[in-house]
């Protein structure tokens, strides 16, 4: 069972582990991204490289898949951590003793030490890593940098540093000349993000971005076109929303630190 961030070499990592061991192996894609997957399973079948029925796909919403499963099935799932934990406590998984590996997603950090002060080679480091971690695309994925924890007396620095980078990020169609970041995966991503930006506005203040009215390099109605978003939390231990809240998308929220 895959994220739609990992359409094809998350199966692709699946399969190989259960083909090592003799299993077939059945793919059931997030619906937003299963195009990519099928033409991929597609592509392998014709090849006549797997015996037939070692590979198998499943289309759409999946419901039902895993209320046969036994003790001789293994389960993998890569996705969000509430999905995961609720296939995990299903009673054929608990009953049968299947086997549940799961992989989900994480609010990642990126530190900055005192000792990378502005004008240092590690502080313009720091800033360019973090604005590439949240405009790859389009910061829908798992490794992308959520949280951006700075010494408080560089906050103001890194504000406006990385404000003048993500300034540079031209948003729009990739096939475009000059674009930087294309859109997101689809339009209900789109609305999800928007949601999430807007539970972590409750308790930060947005100092970079725009939900709405920005330009846009192509089809405004047909991309699902999101700007850089860059929060900025201030009590990170007293508004702890930062900590559990993932806007998947290109959303980061700077938070500083007094000492270690």
């Amino acid at each position: 069972i895959n994220a739609f961030n990992f359409p094809i070499w998350g199966m692709l990592e699946k399969v190989a582990v259960n083909l090592l061991a003799g299993m077939p192996a059945v793919v059931k894609p997030s619906e937003i991204t299963s195009f990519l997957t099928e033409a991929m399973v597609r592509d392998i079948i014709a090849s006549g490289i797997l015996p037939e029925g070692s590979l198998q796909l499943v289309q759409g919403s999946g419901v039902g898949i895993l209320d046969t499963v036994g003790s001789q099935d293994v389960v993998t799932f890569t996705g969000f951590a509430a999905t995961g934990r609720k296939l995990k406590g299903m009673p054929r998984i608990t009953n049968e003793a299947v086997p549940f590996n799961m992989e989900a997603d994480s609010l990642n950090a990126a530190i900055m030490g005192k000792d990378a002060a502005p004008g240092t080679e590690e502080f313009s480091l720091f800033i360019k890593e973090v604005r590439r971690e949240m405009t790859t695309k389009a910061g829908q994925k798992c490794t992308a940098i959520r949280r951006i924890i700075v010494p408080e007396e560089y906050i103001e620095d890194v504000q406006i540093a990385l404000g003048q980078q993500l300034a540079k990020t031209t948003i729009g169609d990739p096939r475009n000349e000059g674009v930087r970041m294309g859109a997101l995966v689809s339009k209900k991503q789109q609305q999800v993000v928007k949601e999430r930006v807007q539970q972590l506005l409750k308790s930060s203040n947005l100092v970079y971005g725009q939900l709405d009215d920005f330009e846009v390099s192509g089809d405004r109605e047909k991309g699902a076109f999101c700007t850089p978003i860059l929060l900025r939390n201030d009590q990170p231990f007293e508004q702890t929303a930062t900590h559990d809240i993932e806007a998947f998308g290109p959303v980061s929220t700077l938070l500083p630190y007094r000492e270690l």
